[in-house]
């Protein structure tokens, strides 16, 4: 299977939240009646599948899920694997017919609002198909729901959505970041980020003894410092990072684009 990138394209410097990016099946712009394999949505969801499978159907379809009200769902059209396997949590089973791949860095969490309608289950794994979690289904009413959530703790660049025994449906899809909060202001700090090229400028220190910290999109840390001036560095690297800027007067991060 081809590896995602988790990418993020924007222009300049951005006060967006990465704290969490959310999927709702019912953006018809982004989720058509028919989802042909492969697909990608926004360098992030993958939908997958072997050699001439059919596509993913997205239809209305009404149920309440914790505090979410779903409008519609895409449904895996039958069982990920050959015949009415259901990999049990802890083997390695790679789907061989449809699945969903979401890249969820490491230390991400991934939540899932689905349904079995029946008694069936849904699973998730890494990229090598190692099942990490398997949440069954036992009714067949509006009730036979849940959110599924998995924190991916390894290395795996992304995660495997896939239906074990009959067809499953999703309703939304959740990556939340435990860390990076890039808009989480508090009162106080002035200090700034911005990029050019391949080099971070960080302003208004105000003379306070700040930590500085960059994160690529990944989630892990390429760079750390102290300054309580105006500074600037380079970063090897092109794409999306995060500034995090601490100090007495308060916390913030900053979304920049290195090319």
């Amino acid at each position: 299977m081809k590896k995602l990138l988790f990418s993020l394209m924007f222009a300049g410097v951005s006060a967006v939240s990465l704290n969490a990016q959310v999927w709702d099946i019912a953006d018809t712009s982004k989720f058509p009646a028919s989802i042909p394999v492969p697909t990608t949505v926004d360098d992030v969801i993958k939908f997958n599948g072997v050699s001439g499978s059919a596509a993913f159907a997205a239809t209305s379809n009404s149920v309440t899920i914790g505090d979410f009200t779903a409008t519609r769902r895409f449904q895996f059209g039958g069982n990920s694997y050959n015949g009415s396997t259901s990999p049990a949590v802890g083997t390695t089973a790679l789907p061989t017919k449809k699945w969903v791949e979401v890249v969820v860095p490491s230390t991400y969490t991934l939540k899932i609002w689905g349904r079995g309608g029946g008694a069936r289950n849904i699973l998730v794994s890494d990229n090598t198909g190692l099942v990490l979690s398997s949440t069954a289904f036992a009714g067949n009413s509006t009730s036979d729901v849940a959110v599924i959530t998995y924190t991916n703790t390894g290395s795996s660049p992304y995660l495997i959505v896939s239906s074990g025994v009959g067809d499953n449906y999703i309703y939304k899809i959740e990556v939340v970041s435990p860390t990076l909060a890039v808009g989480n202001f508090k009162s106080g700090l002035k200090a700034n980020a911005f990029s050019s090229g391949n080099k971070i400028y960080v302003s208004n220190l105000e003379s306070k003894k700040t930590d500085i910290s960059v994160y690529n999109a990944n989630g892990a840390l390429v760079k750390s410092l102290k300054s309580s001036a105006d500074t600037s560095f380079e970063i090897n690297g092109r794409g999306v990072y995060i500034v995090n800027l601490k100090s007495e007067a308060g916390e913030k991060s900053v979304k920049v684009l290195l090319k």
